[in-house]
């Protein structure tokens, strides 16, 4: 099965695709779709390019914690280790607000609040389960 060869998503965002994407790799995950239904549901869903965009969107919302410890290590002044430390903090707050969005359930508009930073909800979860075709 190839992948969808126009896209039906004229004008969609990355965030918006993403979005539609973890929707379905989540369906998986909590019984509303079957594993083996994922990648084929992706691909009729979803042009290859579409499928590379969300990829890319999704892995750029992960903090490089491996890459800033490196830059921490090799840090020579202290305005290099004063930015890594706000750095540091500022996705340790970032975190905590997605936390707060997935949890927030029915008590706000989570779409609203989490579209607001270009935040996908459910992407740990979903990034969790393993890849399928992305």
């Amino acid at each position: 099965m190839t992948y969808r060869e126009h896209t039906s998503k004229e004008g969609w965002s990355d965030w918006e695709l993403a979005h539609l994407a973890v929707d379905i790799r989540s369906g998986a995950r909590y019984g509303g779709i079957l594993k083996a239904e994922v990648e084929p549901r992706m691909r009729a869903e979803f042009t290859a390019d579409e499928v590379r965009r969300i990829d890319a969107y999704l892995a750029a919302s992960l903090p490089d914690t491996d890459r800033l410890a490196a830059i921490e290590n090799c840090a020579a002044d202290d305005d290099t280790r004063w930015l890594v430390e706000q750095l540091t903090l500022a996705w340790a707050r970032l975190e905590t607000l997605r936390d707060r969005i997935d949890d927030g359930g029915s008590l706000m508009s989570n779409s609203h609040v989490a579209s607001a930073i270009g935040y996908v909800r459910r992407t740990r979860e979903a990034t969790d389960a393993g890849p399928t075709c992305f």
